[in-house]
């Protein structure tokens, strides 16, 4: 089961107990997925096995004259709905919030919402929390903002989205729907995949510093070496030999473990500076050579 499955199984466990919230839920879930067909009656796509069993439950507290029936053999199944109040609530141009009436109202609202169309990633991937709304987007989106919900839309394909993205807004409406566990869940996925993202841009920047390191002293021993086979040795100023020999023996050194064994002491930027001059004397050296192996070669 994904993450989201899992939580939505969770989220229905929990039954309300009250009427009013068990009309809230209902709401919610008519806002998210219902649809009123040609017969008046009200059409619900779902795929989680357990809304029936909660509609049967709840339903009568929204209206007791209402009548359910599911049908499909699928993924997806529709629920069917007889109900006046239902159809009432869809047909209008704009979807009323349900009055909450206790402090549980309104995350059953958002619990039946979600429940409808609603998809949560797992945080430690990503944080992303989309409702999947086909024709019904502008009025999920009304309610949504009417609760303190800022969701934005987007197109994937054959669906029709709003979406959080931000850690914060997805904390918040788990907050807004009374989730705390999950909501602290999230949280501590939250800094958990913020601590492993630290320690590999740590160990990212040491393996990149070490790899620089290395490319840089091998350069440095090539210049030495190559001045010690012609002989130039015996022309470099005596703090530069004595740089010079110090790399010799300490090849896998960095600078900063360099600079603090060297005798008389210099500091790490002043011996960079005294590397960095014998690998240009080295060079210029290298092209007087070049220059003279090709002269030589015109005149044979």
């Amino acid at each position: 089961m994904s993450f989201s499955g899992e939580f939505r199984h969770t989220l229905l466990g929990a039954r309300a107990k009250n009427r009013c919230c068990r009309v809230a839920f209902v709401t919610g879930f008519l806002t998210g997925a219902g649809t009123v067909a040609s017969d008046g009656a009200v059409k619900m796509n779902y795929t989680d096995p357990d809304v029936p069993g909660i509609l049967s439950e709840y339903l009568p507290a929204f209206d007791r004259n209402a009548s359910f029936s599911t049908e499909g053999d699928r993924r997806v199944k529709t629920a069917t709905v007889a109900s006046t109040a239902a159809a009432k609530l869809l047909a209008a141009d704009d979807v009323a919030l349900p009055e909450f009436r206790c402090n549980a109202c309104k995350g059953n609202y958002l619990a039946g919402l979600f429940t409808a169309c609603g998809r949560v990633s797992d945080p430690g991937r990503e944080w992303r929390l989309e409702f999947s709304c086909g024709d019904h987007r502008a009025r999920i989106a009304s309610v949504l903002e009417r609760l303190g919900v800022a969701a934005k839309s987007a197109d994937r394909r054959d669906e029709r989205l709003l979406y959080l993205r931000s850690s914060s807004g997805i904390l918040d409406f788990f907050a807004l729907m009374g989730e705390s566990d999950f909501y602290f869940g999230l949280m501590n996925g939250s800094i958990e995949r913020e601590i492993r993202n630290s320690a590999n841009r740590l160990a990212n920047c040491e393996a990149n510093n070490i790899a620089k390191a290395i490319s840089a002293s091998d350069e440095q021993v090539r210049a030495i070496r190559y001045l010690e086979e012609h002989r130039l040795m015996g022309g470099l100023e005596p703090a530069l030999a004595e740089s010079a020999r110090l790399r010799l023996a300490h090849p896998d050194l960095t600078l900063s473990q360099l600079s603090a064994i060297a005798v008389p002491p210099v500091s790490r930027a002043g011996l960079n500076h005294r590397l960095r001059r014998i690998c240009e004397i080295a060079e210029i050296h290298r092209q007087k050579n070049a220059g003279k192996e090709k002269r030589k070669e015109a005149t044979t």
